[in-house]
């Protein structure tokens, strides 16, 4: 056997050995498993604007792929006044194609007739690893900074669960999820 040979088939062993050590029995190659995000309540505290407490608002969610959906959908709206809480408890199916690296990213938009909020981002990391739960407010310290009077502050917010088959229990997963493709 050449030298140079040699020197190839050692830098393939240790490659082989080095890739190896990385999936390794600690860090083996993760199979595809079912991830679901539900979306459970909009709560409205107060909508910044006194003199019209009830409000008219949807939720669009927003994936990497650009698929969009709406709530309550067909870009409709639903009324919410002050003080009050909608509960939506709808839950989506995220197709594996869709989830990277264990995870994947999402925006929520919150819109509300007459105002503009900025999107939730949410970037979910180690999605195999242990299901998780996310409450997106209106960023009420950005708005006093602007000296924004108490009752104009907006305080609005969104409650959301991303969990999986590997970390939840079969009666746990809804059969009515909605998937998305």
């Amino acid at each position: 056997m050449t030298r140079k040979k040699f020197t190839l088939l050692i830098t393939l062993l240790f490659n082989v050995l080095l890739n190896a050590e990385e999936l390794g029995p600690n860090n083996p190659p993760i199979q595809p498993y079912r991830a679901f995000i539900t979306i459970q309540r909009y709560n409205v505290e107060n909508n910044g604007e006194p003199t019209h407490p009830i409000s008219n608002v949807k939720l669009e969610i927003t994936f990497p792929n650009k698929k969009t959906v709406e709530l309550p959908g067909q870009g409709q709206y639903w009324p919410i006044g002050n003080g009050q809480v909608q509960e939506i408890n709808r839950t989506y199916e995220i197709p594996w194609e869709m989830i990277t690296n264990d995870g994947f990213k999402f925006a929520i938009q919150m819109i509300r007739k007459g105002s503009k909020m900025d999107p939730c981002q949410f970037e979910i990391v180690q999605l195999s690893q242990f299901n998780r739960s996310y409450i997106c407010r209106t960023d009420i310290n950005w708005q006093m900074n602007q000296k924004t009077p108490e009752e104009k502050l907006d305080k609005e917010g969104i409650q959301i669960r991303v969990f999986t088959n590997r970390n939840s229990a079969p009666s746990e997963i809804p059969a009515g999820a909605i998937a998305i493709r």
